[in-house]
């Protein structure tokens, strides 16, 4: 195996590069790759299919190096990190822990003290320290126990005690669940009950969470009262438009109320206005409010000729959009333009998808090409492959298969639960009943053939 294959291989998170490192006697060629794929987030959507740290701890192991990569990723995931590579690195290093490393336990336990020196004076944006802060404390209750759990609640309701305003940074709800799946709920429950009476700082701890949960309760109760209006939609396009957008949320929140309520004149109304609306970004999110498969979903109205355009559009929330309405039309120009953007833009076009009703079998050197080309696949591409495959069962599936089966790439734990054919890595652990993060999963496309 070349060191460029090797490198693909492992940033993919395929088990023929554990495989090359466990054979090859010259594995020490490939460390330097290891450790970069280490020290950077590799994965597509930790979010959705966790990290690729227990995969990376697999490769650390294979390596015959194991001390030396513990202590550069412990230097790394000391100091100040991305919540992405955190993550990535608080798996390698949990992985080594549960193996009996001291090393990697008192790493843990350092970042723990380093947030609670901070007094509630944490970070948020990019880097979340109050997100770290609870993810580390969860992670040490399968090594110190139950006192781990009692500790962090004694501390979350200490600063909540001393700064009541710093709730918005601090994170104190998620690892009570988490610790009711470690220890039981019961457990858990009658520690809570028990010390709410003893301990100020628990009292305080849990009268925040619950005027926490009421607020949103009536945040949502208030919200629902209210009609939603066009002119409500386009205000809060404007209002997200003037800034980075991330998500759709504050629109989308909005989606609902006013599509389960919207008469025909409403939907041509708002389809009108983003037809008229000068703001690309503000068009592109007015047309996130169509489409979807639930009762109250509307279509867009107004047909395919000016979502066609806009998908050619340089705005990316503008034609993510346009693409994603296209694949409800027929109409033969949308294949023509499926294939002039994976022509020049390949899979970062997000064109593939419209191929699933207007596949034809000369797409297919096309389909190859910009999957080979791409140094990942990321899952909604998966799917739009094997929906392909499975629509179009005479050709979808050979795209899919060319090569080195370049859409064996990883997919998270979960999805395409229908397929006949799942392979799992070799080296990497098996998913398990508490297994939130990801595994190495590898689903072969080129066996999606009707009838195999």
């Amino acid at each position: 195996m070349t060191a460029k294959t090797f490198l693909h291989d492992l940033r993919r998170g395929l088990g023929s590069a554990i495989i090359e490192l466990q054979t090859n006697p010259d594995r020490e060629q490939y460390r330097n790759m290891v450790l970069r794929c280490c020290l950077r987030d590799i994965s597509h959507d930790w979010q959705v299919e966790g990290t690729k740290g227990y995969y990376l701890f697999s490769a650390i192991c294979s390596s015959g190096a194991r001390i030396y990569f513990e202590r550069i990723i412990i230097e790394r995931f000391l100091s100040r990190c991305g919540d992405r590579l955190f993550r990535q690195l608080a798996d390698i290093l949990s992985c080594c822990a549960s193996d009996s490393r001291t090393l990697a336990k008192d790493a843990l336990h350092v970042k723990y003290e380093y947030f609670l020196t901070k007094k509630g004076r944490l970070v948020k944006g990019r880097i979340d320290e109050g997100f770290q802060w609870e993810d580390v404390a969860c992670r040490l209750f399968t090594i110190d126990g139950f006192s781990a759990f009692k500790r962090y609640a004694v501390d979350m309701g200490e600063l909540l005690k001393k700064n009541p305003n710093s709730s918005d940074v601090l994170y104190y709800d998620w690892f009570i669940t988490e610790a009711e799946d470690t220890f039981g709920k019961k457990r858990t429950r009658a520690y809570i009950d028990k010390m709410y009476e003893k301990l100020d700082a628990i009292k305080t701890l849990m009268d925040t969470i619950k005027t926490d949960e009421l607020s949103r309760k009536q945040y949502q109760e208030n919200h629902q009262e209210e009609r939603v209006t066009v002119e409500t939609l386009v205000q809060a396009a404007r209002e997200m438009a003037v800034g980075e957008i991330s998500h759709y949320g504050p629109v989308m929140r909005l989606r609902r109320p006013f599509m389960k309520d919207a008469s025909e004149a409403d939907v041509l109304e708002l389809a009108r206005t983003a037809l008229r609306e000068k703001d690309e970004t503000v068009k592109g999110l007015l047309l996130r409010i169509f489409g979807g498969s639930v009762v109250w979903s509307k279509p867009f109205p107004l047909g395919a000729a000016p979502l066609l355009e806009y998908a050619r559009s340089s705005n990316r929330i503008l034609y993510e959009n346009a693409l994603g309405f296209l694949e409800e039309f027929k109409d033969k120009r949308i294949h023509d333009l499926a294939v002039q953007l994976l022509t020049t833009h390949r899979l970062k076009s997000l064109a593939l998808g419209l191929l699933k009703k207007y596949y034809r079998k000369s797409d297919d050197p096309i389909i190859a090409k910009a999957i080979n080309k791409a140094s990942s696949i990321p899952q909604h591409i998966q799917r739009d492959i094997a929906d392909i495959a499975q629509v179009h069962p005479a050709g979808g599936a050979d795209a899919a298969g060319t090569g080195d089966c370049a859409a064996d790439r990883t997919a998270g734990r979960g999805s395409h639960r229908n397929h006949r054919s799942r392979v799992y890595m070799r080296g990497a652990k098996p998913p398990g009943a508490g297994d939130r993060r990801r595994t190495g999963q590898i689903i072969r496309f080129h066996r999606l053939r009707i009838g195999e």
